[in-house]
């Protein structure tokens, strides 16, 4: 039986699917996932739509894109551009090193502040403290290996739709499916692209789902 190396795929993949890979890549960025679920409870939970009015939610929203996206892509830029970093992409453990001590900061602040405003549902307080404890296993683990930040990212996303659709009555039951299929579609697009090894995608999904736990029972 023939095997393969673990960074290999047993197969070339045709131009038109790497390249679709790398959208893929692109568009479920981790950078992205904190606050596209986040939006999507202030925006599009049935319940959160009723007891949060709009000026209230408007400063929910850019509090959290402010924290998970604004700061810490400009912080990756401007490391960039004083070349502590040979690019934006994050390519080595090494190069990871700072960004992801600069989210553990800002994303441990977002929860922060969504934990001391009283009107804040306590799905996106949970939601906010388990992207901070995923950082910090991104960090840990970046000691021993090139983790898949994508994985972590989409890992934690599927689990914390779980465990609403478990404890949250109004919690719509479809948004799981998409969220599978995106899980799925991201970690195919890194072995694709050859970005990482299937271990380090594996642990990614793990270590994702497994933040989202420990933030549930904390809170």
């Amino acid at each position: 039986m023939t095997t393969f190396p673990e960074t290999a795929i047993p197969f070339k993949a045709p131009k038109w699917l790497s390249v679709l890979a790398q959208i893929v890549s692109y568009i479920f960025h981790p950078l992205f996932v904190p606050f596209a679920v986040a939006w999507l409870l202030l925006y599009q939970h049935p319940i959160n739509l009723i007891t949060i009015d709009d000026p209230m939610r408007l400063r929910l929203i850019a509090m959290i894109f402010i924290n998970t996206i604004l700061f810490p892509a400009f912080m990756v830029f401007l490391l960039w551009r004083l070349k502590f970093i040979s690019n934006v992409y994050l390519e080595t453990q090494r190069e990871r090193i700072i960004p992801l001590i600069i989210s553990i900061i800002f994303y441990f602040w977002g929860f922060y502040v969504s934990k001391n405003i009283e009107i804040v549902p306590l799905a996106l307080q949970q939601w906010l403290l388990g992207i901070f404890l995923t950082s910090c296993i991104a960090m840990l683990a970046n000691i021993f290996m090139k983790i898949s930040l994508h994985t972590l990212g989409l890992g934690g996303a599927v689990m914390f739709f779980l465990l609403q659709m478990k404890s949250d009555p109004h919690w719509p039951a479809a948004w799981i499916f998409p969220v599978l299929l995106m899980a799925g579609a991201v970690g195919s697009a890194r072995l694709l692209r050859t970005a990482h090894q299937p271990s380090e995608i594996y642990v990614g999904y793990m270590g994702g789902a497994i933040c989202q736990i420990a933030a549930f029972f904390i809170l």
